[in-house]
């Protein structure tokens, strides 16, 4: 069986796989494999868990939150802000989903500090126009 090469890509590095004999993961459409050879291609994964088979028969899993898949010249690279990798795709589905509502805890919380900055410097240019306002009155007299 031909095999290829797979680079996984995200925030914090790269990891490269050589001889890896097949790959599945899932676009809009659904599910998908990739074998050796196959013809270029470019595609947005979904959230959830892809695999792959390396040449010794074992299976690995990717959880991720999406990403985008490229196929060419043999070498698949799949690139996501984040993914977890591991032979167990149950503990890794909890840890993606974990990590995603740390950042949406922390995305909440950036927002609402946003949001007071916002308010604050609202009152800031108010109070600053209602004084601008009497100094031009006072210069005037």
């Amino acid at each position: 069986m031909k095999t290829f090469a797979l680079i996984l890509l995200d925030s914090a590095g790269a990891e490269r796989f050589e001889h890896v004999r097949q790959f599945v993961g899932a676009d809009g459409s659904g599910a998908f494999g990739i074998l050796g050879g196959h013809e270029s291609m470019v595609v947005a994964l979904r959230y959830g868990l892809a695999r792959f088979e390396d040449a010794g028969g074992a299976w690995h899993y990717i959880a991720l939150p999406g990403g985008i898949l490229r196929f060419k010249g043999n070498t698949l690279s799949v690139v996501a802000v984040r993914y977890f990798l591991g032979d167990e795709p149950g503990v890794l589905v909890e840890r993606l989903a974990a990590e995603l509502a740390r950042d949406d805890s922390e995305l909440g919380a950036a927002r609402q500090t946003l949001a007071k900055i916002d308010r604050s410097l609202i009152r800031r240019l108010a109070d600053m126009a209602g004084h601008g306002g009497m100094v031009q009155e006072g210069l005037g007299s």
